[in-house]
């Protein structure tokens, strides 16, 4: 007879937390080489994603690519609506690399609520991460608002995961499924 070693449902729920806390951003590091996944609006003119050195940044933050904003005279806009869960806590968090130009700005929005505006933003030309605790409505929407008259600014790596840990429905659904086919196989043996 042999004998199969079932994991307890706690221990199956600790291997699935992982699931959970992954990006749910559609191209968030732009690794598609541009925009996909992104709906850009407002004077999107000198915005691009590049990949290695560009202007006065060295290269991406995450991967190979990242996106130079550079609009004049008003705002671009990049924007995305997750589908997450009601009343989960997530992380919204994007790396930005900026030196200060004048004039320039960045905003960045859950839902319409802004979370950050900075005029002429000036990180030292090092990638710096800004990171904001927000709640899941079922679909939520992020925006990030941009102008730099005179040059760029880098952005890159933008990210929504859950830091609750809870799972996301998807991950009750396979771990659901990995207990029905355990209980099927231990019930053969």
């Amino acid at each position: 007879m042999k004998r199969y070693i079932v994991p307890s449902f706690a221990a199956l729920t600790l291997m699935a937390l992982p699931l959970c806390a992954g990006n749910i951003v559609n191209n968030g590091s732009f690794e598609t080489g541009d925009f996909t996944g992104w709906t850009t609006g407002g004077t999107f003119e000198d915005t691009q994603v590049v990949s290695g050195g560009y202007y006065v940044f060295s290269g991406a933050e995450d991967g190979t690519y990242y996106a130079t904003l550079g609009p004049v005279g008003s705002d671009g806009t990049l924007s995305q609506t997750l589908s997450d869960s009601l009343g989960v806590s997530y992380t919204f968090s994007f790396w930005l690399s900026a030196v200060g130009d004048s004039p320039s700005d960045f905003s960045a929005y859950w839902n319409g609520t802004q979370l950050l505006s900075v005029t002429n933003p000036n990180t030292g030309n090092v990638w710096t991460q800004y990171s904001y605790g927000v709640t899941g409505t079922g679909s939520d929407t992020i925006t990030l608002s941009f102008r730099d008259d005179p040059s760029y600014i880098a952005l890159d790596n933008i990210s929504v995961a859950s830091s609750s840990g809870v799972p996301e429905p998807a991950t009750f659904g396979l771990l659901a499924g990995g207990l029905i086919a355990l209980a099927l196989r231990r019930r053969r043996a």
